[in-house]
């Protein structure tokens, strides 16, 4: 029988908790505190501590700091967002398991389990959960947490802070930021909740067999080669790449959960592999230059990439061999065809019920300029969406640094200062000097 010691400072959830293990049959002893915790281990031996991390006195931490270095046993240790910090700490110290307020007893027991017979756990192993890191700023101004929130402690070690519908207190979010803490993580599933990205009518559709599971890993897959290899412009800051790539695969599993958006998706690459690639790699380095504007909203980066994404949606309706005619070439009526995409990615995008307004108003705003000379409406840079102007700049750049049928490219500084230099005024001078930055080294 697996022996317990409870050490908890609220009699009435140490009862409960008693109680519990009591039923299940365990062997249970209990502690109001560390300091008492520490004098029954004396005394006797236990399998599992199972002890609160905040305690008056002798906290959890401090009991477990003396038990490795007196009578080491396991540590099941109780926490919570508030004791974010104080968790690490208990990781470090070689604390074994953490469940965090309020758990459910499953919970509780699959950690017991994981201890004292692991066996039970590992008869049917589930997949291991994928999870996504978050700014720390996404917390700021949000009240209440729509998914479960967790904290990294070691590649593979995630422990759960807060649970979905808990209310998380800014004042300790703020503290947290102030000791440099840059991310937390939420479970992949719930990154659509994050950046509020649900199609309203697709909804019914999601979790249908449209879309094979297969075909969507090798869709993603590929999408992922056609990055790396075609995105990747030589110069370019690693780390901002990195960063930029990461949270590209995140936005397009998202969207590809839904069968509308997927099949857009599907159709742009198979109508043509330069402007797939040009799309992806649009989306990669406007998130590299809004992150060097200073936006951290995963919101702001989700709309910035599906637009960049779907930019040129509406090219998918002109035949292949003139979108990749060389532009000097085109006759007339050839260039107002392409020039038409903006208006016909406007139209194809509003046909999808969900997708936010503001997505399609950048994708309607892509080739306007700063000094009214863009096209479809001639507007001037204070008509423009913020992010229009961060999808203009790097709709420019993968013009000039991706390879094409007729070019060469660019090294990424010398497309940023080709663009610095002939389009002058007419683009974003912030949004130049943040491109530039990406390749200054």
């Amino acid at each position: 029988m697996t022996k317990i010691l409870v050490v908890e400072d609220d009699q009435l959830f140490r009862e409960a908790i008693i109680q519990f293990l009591t039923k299940k049959k365990f062997e249970v002893e209990e502690a109001p505190n560390g300091k008492v915790a520490r004098d029954l281990m004396l005394m006797n031996n236990y399998d599992i501590i199972l002890s609160d991390i905040q305690m008056p006195g002798m906290s959890g931490i401090d009991l477990l700091d003396w038990s490795k270095k007196n009578k080491p046993v396991p540590f099941i240790l109780i926490t919570g967002f508030s004791m974010l910090l104080e968790t690490q700490s208990a990781f470090d110290l070689g604390a074994t398991e953490f469940i965090s307020k309020p758990f459910k007893n499953d919970e509780l027991l699959d950690a017991i389990y994981r201890i004292a017979s692991p066996e039970v756990v590992t008869e049917v192993v589930p997949p291991a959960p994928e999870f996504c890191k978050v700014s720390i700023e996404e917390f700021v101004l949000r009240p209440k947490a729509d998914f479960d929130v967790f904290i990294k402690l070691a590649e593979k070690k995630f422990v759960k802070l807060v649970h979905r519908g808990e209310h998380i207190s800014t004042e300790r979010v703020t503290f947290y930021k102030d000791k440099g803490l840059k991310y937390l993580y939420i479970l992949k599933e719930d990154f659509g909740k994050l950046v509020n990205f649900n199609l309203n009518v697709a909804h019914l559709i999601k979790n249908r067999n449209d879309i094979s599971q297969e075909k969507k890993m090798n869709f993603m897959k590929y999408t992922g080669e056609v990055i790396l290899e075609k995105a990747f412009i030589d110069g370019v800051d690693k780390q901002s790449f990195t960063e930029a790539h990461d949270f590209l695969n995140l936005t397009v599993e998202t969207i590809s959960e839904y069968k509308e958006t997927f099949d857009l998706l599907n159709m742009l690459n198979t109508h043509s592999d330069y402007v797939y690639a040009h799309s992806m790699g649009v989306a990669m380095y406007s998130s590299m230059i809004a992150r060097k504007l200073g936006y951290e909203s995963n919101q702001a980066f989700f709309k910035l990439n599906m637009a960049a994404i779907f930019h040129d949606i509406g090219k998918k309706e002109i035949d292949r061999e003139t979108l990749e005619k060389p532009r000097h070439l085109l006759t007339t009526a050839e260039r107002r065809q392409i020039e038409s995409h903006v208006t016909r990615g406007q139209e194809i995008l509003m046909a999808i019920s969900g997708i936010p307004e503001d997505i399609v108003q950048i994708v309607f705003e892509h080739h306007e300029d700063c000094i009214g000379q863009g096209y479809p409406l001639a507007k001037i840079k204070k008509e423009l969406h913020p992010l229009s102007r961060i999808l203009q700049v790097a709709n420019l750049f993968m013009e000039q640094a991706l390879k094409g049928p007729h070019n060469p490219g660019m090294t990424g500084l010398a497309a940023a200062q080709f663009i610095e230099r002939i389009y002058n005024s007419r683009v974003d001078t912030d949004c130049i000097k943040a491109l530039k930055s990406i390749f200054s080294q």
